[in-house]
């Protein structure tokens, strides 16, 4: 990827910035093949041509670094939805948008979605020292927010009789998992066009809102060769 993308797509500017934006699409990569524990710096070192130096003047640790890639892949999920958060659209079609923004989010920003998930595991164990677990919890609570942005949209969409539900939060437990669940099956191949991914995404959307009880028609066809 070259400078120029990068800061397209990251919507960052200063050379720091893009340089700790290259060293954790390094890390996200090496974090999402070997996990955390089985990643050292010198492995993110060598996969993005760099020195250990380079990488230990923007962070401290290699848990720092993970924290923030953990804290990168969820500012990426809010910026993909906040564009139809406050769109003036149907209840049901806010909750297929968001839904859609956030499936395709995981699917391009996959190795940072991997260590989002990695984190939440890392938590629930207690696997980090106690400076690091204070600042998951953080994390946790971005999370929580970020559901929060979910709720919304599945109570106006229920409230339209659009969808039905009897607990929230395993309703909205389900659908994560559902939308999730590119990151543990999705492996690009090459050539694959813009078009199959936005065609994977809503078949992954009628998946989501079918499991809230909503029987609409199907959007989309159907991608093969995604999974593997």
């Amino acid at each position: 990827m070259t400078t120029a993308a990068r800061s397209n797509r990251y919507r960052r500017q200063s050379d720091n910035d893009l340089s700790r934006m290259e060293i954790m699409e390094g890390a996200a990569l090496c974090f999402e093949a070997h996990g955390f524990s089985a990643t050292s710096i010198d492995e993110v070192a060598a996969r993005i041509g760099s020195t250990k130096g380079r990488i230990y003047h923007h962070y401290a640790s290699k848990a720092e670094l993970f924290l923030d890639v953990y804290r990168t892949g969820m500012t990426m999920n809010f910026q993909a939805i906040e564009p139809f958060l406050g769109a003036d659209l149907p209840a049901i079609a806010k909750l297929r948008a968001v839904l859609k923004a956030h499936i395709l989010c995981v699917i391009r920003t996959k190795p940072f979605q991997n260590v989002v998930s990695q984190g939440v595991d890392m938590l629930r164990q207690g696997t980090m020292p106690a400076k690091e677990h204070a600042e998951l919890l953080q994390l946790a609570q971005m999370r929580d927010a970020y559901s929060e942005h979910f709720r919304k949209v599945f109570e106006d969409a229920r409230a339209d009789g659009e969808i039905d539900y009897m607990n929230i939060k395993i309703a909205l437990n389900s659908v994560f998992m559902c939308i999730n669940g590119p990151i543990v099956w999705f492996t690009p191949r090459p050539n694959q066009t813009e078009a199959e991914i936005e065609a994977l995404a809503d078949e992954c959307v009628l998946y989501a809102v079918r499991l809230l009880g909503y029987t609409g028609n199907r959007p989309g066809q159907t991608v093969e060769g995604a999974i593997t």
